[in-house]
């Protein structure tokens, strides 16, 4: 459950990263529709959280895991940035 956590999380994040219109990976963003898709694979790593750990734990990790991924996703553009340059 714990690998699924992270695995449902990082890719929840991922996508309402990319539906946003200031992202730096894609030429257009995702379209509003993955923004709910991207809230239920959220809903859903918290529940694989909740079925591994107990809820203060669980929410704890969530919102850990969250935070790591929107702090970082915007980065991974300026290095794949930096890679076509060369």
């Amino acid at each position: 459950m714990s690998l699924l956590f992270l695995i449902l999380g990082t890719a929840g994040c991922a996508v309402l990263y990319l539906s946003h219109r200031h992202q730096g990976w894609l030429r257009q963003p995702l379209p509003r529709a993955a923004r709910v898709a991207g809230a239920a694979l959220l809903g859903t790593s918290l529940a694989a959280a909740l079925a591994a750990w107990t809820p203060l734990t669980a929410v704890f990790a969530w919102l850990v895991l969250a935070m790591l991924a929107w702090g970082l996703l915007p980065f991974v553009s300026l290095l794949l940035e930096g890679r076509h340059e060369r």
